[in-house]
């Protein structure tokens, strides 16, 4: 092989390199600005997800305190009703 052969190879194995190494770098690139993206929507979503809970908490807390008042009322219908079949 002559040097001149050998030079050629060496300057086409390198551009090839250097198209390589672009490539890579853009793909980097694009990874990044995704992983961002996601972060952004996981931090979204994750707000969200506290609100609905607490509202889901809320909803919970009115329906025991309903629950405590109906169970109270229906408590005292029934002392009622035993003292009515009571006599």
């Amino acid at each position: 092989m002559s040097k001149r052969n050998m030079k050629k190879e060496t300057l086409e194995n390198m551009e090839n390199l250097e198209t390589l190494i672009t490539q890579i770098n853009e793909l980097l690139i694009e990874i990044k600005n995704e992983q961002i993206k996601l972060k952004k929507d996981v931090a979204n979503n994750h707000k969200i997800n506290m609100q609905k809970f607490s509202k889901l908490i809320e909803y919970t807390k009115i329906a025991d305190m309903t629950n405590t008042v109906f169970e109270q009322r229906i408590s005292s219908i029934e002392k009622l009703l035993y003292e009515v079949f009571k006599s």
